[in-house]
């Protein structure tokens, strides 16, 4: 499947998604009804592994929105079983050094850029579908390609290598989560503070720099057309059970008033 997302990014667009945290194919298929770029299905916070996660991917092709799978660990069958069952993306957590992110790049990406394991699976028809027809090289190229490894800066470490981060070949683009970031700058959810707003300063800096993908976390539509304009070229917006949460109790509260 051709990564729209991706696509909108080399156009020049502005790139808007969810997290799914509800869980279940028929959650993700409501939401390609509703005009979002991508949906994140969690590895990570959620208890989803990838045979759920597959389901999840194929309501997102449904609609033609972009999935990105955030993993639950670094490790090579975390990232490549996502990736074999269509990811469109990798979301990484919880990165520390330098190496962990060379050690992603490994396991993410085939030869020449990475060590990638090669087999036909879900995402080319088990070796029967687009790409696989073509040459072997041609296909690993266009996997490397098609496929956005995107580590996620929320620790100081992090941050303070981000410039040699952002550098590594086969890093497609750096994913802000405020929350854990400000936790570990030992300034939890002070986001105004000045100290805060330099480090998303440096890191979309190096980002540009590389010519890398800038992505963050936001739980308010209010941070979103600040956030284009400041450069970001992909908003992560809340959590959908958060979304229906909130839906459901304006609703709740309109019918009372009635």
């Amino acid at each position: 499947m051709e990564n729209n997302l991706r696509r909108k990014l080399e156009n020049g667009g502005h790139v808007f998604g969810t997290f799914a945290e509800l869980g279940g194919a028929n959650s993700v298929e409501a939401l390609g009804n509703t005009g979002l770029d991508f949906v994140v299905i969690d590895n990570e916070h959620n208890p989803a592994e990838a045979e759920s996660a597959a389901d999840m991917i194929r309501a997102c092709e449904k609609s033609g929105m972009t999935p990105l799978c955030r993993v639950r660990e670094i490790s090579r069958p975390a990232i490549l079983k996502l990736l074999d069952v269509g990811a469109g993306g990798i979301i990484v957590p919880c990165i520390e050094t330098i190496d962990q992110v060379r050690r992603v790049v490994e396991y993410a990406k085939y030869a020449p850029i990475g060590k990638r394991g090669f087999c036909g699976t879900r995402k080319d028809g088990w070796g029967t579908a687009y790409p696989a027809t073509m040459g072997f090289e041609d296909q690993m190229a266009y996997w490397n390609r098609e496929t956005l490894l995107i580590p996620q800066c929320e620790t100081v470490g992090c941050l303070e290598s981000i410039e040699e981060i952002t550098a590594i070949e086969g890093v497609d683009g750096i994913m802000i989560g405020p929350f854990d970031l400000s936790i570990s700058m030992g300034i939890p959810g002070q986001f105004d503070d000045p100290v805060f707003k330099a480090a998303i300063d440096r890191i979309l800096r190096a980002c540009k720099a590389a010519g890398k993908y800038a992505m963050v976390f936001t739980p308010t539509t209010a941070n979103v057309k600040a956030y284009y304009e400041q450069g970001f070229d992909i908003i992560c917006y809340n959590l959908d059970a958060a979304v229906l949460i909130d839906a459901y109790r304006r609703i709740v509260a309109e019918v009372s008033e009635a």
